[in-house]
């Protein structure tokens, strides 16, 4: 599928989350490699055991290299005295929304789940 043919991968969801988050991580990045490109490093928010959600602008070149169900190797970046998710993992897009309130207002989040 070229980049003419995608279709608008916001997606409206109903509340699902049944782990408590961590909403205030003002300092935490993901890493992600794709061939041939520079890595995007990406602010995360919404931190739980088991997923996460992070911060894209809704113009970034990113959101046309993913699609919901893909799988991507990524890196956490997290400060030292944090006990939240950080190191390599692989994860799962699970959802692609726009953000409609707040400082990202516009920006879109990519719902992800880890997978190990």
């Amino acid at each position: 599928m070229n980049s003419s043919e995608r279709i608008d991968p916001v997606v409206e969801h109903p509340e699902r989350r049944t782990e408590p988050r961590s909403t205030k991580l003002p300092t935490h990045r993901v890493e992600i490699k794709f061939p041939s490109v520079p890595v995007y490093q990406l602010k995360v928010r919404d931190v739980s055991p088991n997923g996460a959600g992070i911060i894209v602008r809704a113009d970034s070149k990113f959101l046309t290299m993913v699609q919901i169900g893909q799988e991507l190797n990524v890196n956490f970046l997290a400060p030292a005295e944090s006990a939240t998710l950080s190191g390599h993992h692989k994860l799962r897009i699970e959802h692609i929304s726009e953000l409609e309130k707040g400082r990202f207002k516009g920006h879109r989040v990519v719902g992800i789940s880890i997978l190990h």
